[in-house]
């Protein structure tokens, strides 16, 4: 996998290539692609309080666009000093992707770009026990299991490569803006599924995908030539300027001896 990432940042170079740059028209092949997020299970093994398994699905419209949905389900318990909370639900995402590799060198093969996303989390929250301390004393209080949907923002820049054919890896960081928790102003939730911490207007994080692509359509993309000068052209340019400089020799030299034939 290493290697094929690698390979992928070198092709990056390739955008300056004469011989890529050379042609009019380049054919591109538009994918459906789905993958599963690896970052779940792995964080699972981690640690206990979460559990979170994702899937994304997305469809190129052009070779630098591409809509993207996806749908995740997520659940949180955590056991403090002074709260027993848990939390599960779905969340799910739509928006679009866009590739700032130019067709030429991606080839439907190869993204950096970046994705914008709107998330709606559906979930339920309870507190069985919650500690508190106030001017009149201590306490224990519990809040009943109650449904919210909770509205967010997901910004998406990430990488993806090819690692063989119809096979693609790729890492996502994102930076996810809370619009609304669903639960009041006073009852923000210690974890929203498919945002994060409900207590936090931003949350960050990064997710590794590995997908499947299906190619169901080609298309012509222009690509603008690079203008060249050729060798002949070099050359004549060449044998030109020497010609003006013996021409302009030669007249500086009758001016120095008007009396010489």
């Amino acid at each position: 996998m290493a290697k094929r990432t690698c390979i992928f940042f070198i092709s990056l170079l390739l955008l300056g290539s004469p011989a890529v740059l050379s042609q009019d028209t380049v054919t591109v092949p538009l994918h459906v692609r789905a993958g599963f997020d690896l970052s779940g299970p792995v964080m699972k093994l981690t640690g206990r309080d979460l559990t979170s398994y994702g899937v994304l699905a997305s469809a190129d419209i052009n070779s630098s666009l591409a809509v993207t949905a996806g749908i995740r389900y997520s659940s949180f318990s955590a056991s403090e000093v002074i709260y027993d909370f848990r939390s599960r639900g779905l969340s799910f995402t739509a928006g679009t992707d866009y590739n700032f590799i130019k067709a030429n060198v991606s080839q439907g093969k190869y993204y950096a770009g970046i994705g914008l996303r709107y998330g709606l989390s559906f979930y339920s929250e309870e507190a069985s026990m919650i500690r508190y301390t106030n001017e009149w004393g201590a306490g224990e209080s519990s809040i009943p299991a109650g449904r919210h949907t909770g509205h967010f923002l997901e910004i998406t820049p990430g990488v993806r490569t090819e690692l063989f054919r119809g096979v693609t890896i790729g890492w996502n960081l994102y930076m996810r803006l809370l619009i609304s928790a669903g639960a009041g102003k006073d009852l923000k939730p210690v974890w929203m599924p498919g945002y994060g911490a409900g207590t936090s207007g931003m949350t960050t994080g990064a997710e590794y995908y590995i997908s499947f692509s299906i190619p169901y359509k080609k298309i012509k993309v222009y690509v603008k030539p690079k203008t060249r000068q050729s060798d002949e052209d070099e050359e004549g340019e060449t044998e030109g300027e020497g010609r003006e400089q013996t021409s302009t020799g030669n007249v500086s030299g009758t001016s120095r001896f008007p009396g010489r034939l």
